[in-house]
């Protein structure tokens, strides 16, 4: 039996399921998407809330990727709202759940149906990430 590794909104893969690099493979819960979406990320500061504008590069069922104009720390809670190519927007509640740089990873929180509906009908319209 081999050993499992699990992270933050990654299903456990098997230990000997190794990538062609050599590391260990990860299976995520969902797929991911190639994107590239405006973003406004707002998120309580000092002063009330800071508007901070970005790019979402990828998105999935249960989060997006995206590079933003700050860096802000993992945990953090946010609020989203995402502008999708057909005018539509939406307006989400978010995690950090890691950052690098400008590059930040956001995990849904709360998704109402209404909300999850054109995040899967757009996520369909696009390529996976392999």
């Amino acid at each position: 039996m081999g050993l499992f590794i699990v992270k933050a909104g990654m299903a456990p893969a098997p230990s000997s399921d190794k990538s062609a690099s050599g590391r260990q493979r990860e299976q995520r819960r969902f797929a991911r998407h190639r994107t590239d979406l405006p973003l406004l990320v707002k998120v309580l500061g000092q002063d009330g809330y800071v508007r901070i504008h970005g790019r979402c590069t990828e998105i999935a069922e249960s989060g997006l990727g995206a590079v933003i104009t700050a860096e802000l720390s993992a945990g953090e809670m946010v609020s989203l709202e995402l502008n999708f190519p057909n005018g539509s927007q939406l307006s989400l509640r978010a995690v950090i759940r890691h950052r690098m740089g400008f590059l930040h990873g956001f995990e849904f929180v709360g998704l109402e149906p209404e909300q999850t509906g054109p995040i899967l009908a757009y996520c369909q319209s696009l390529p996976q990430v392999p």
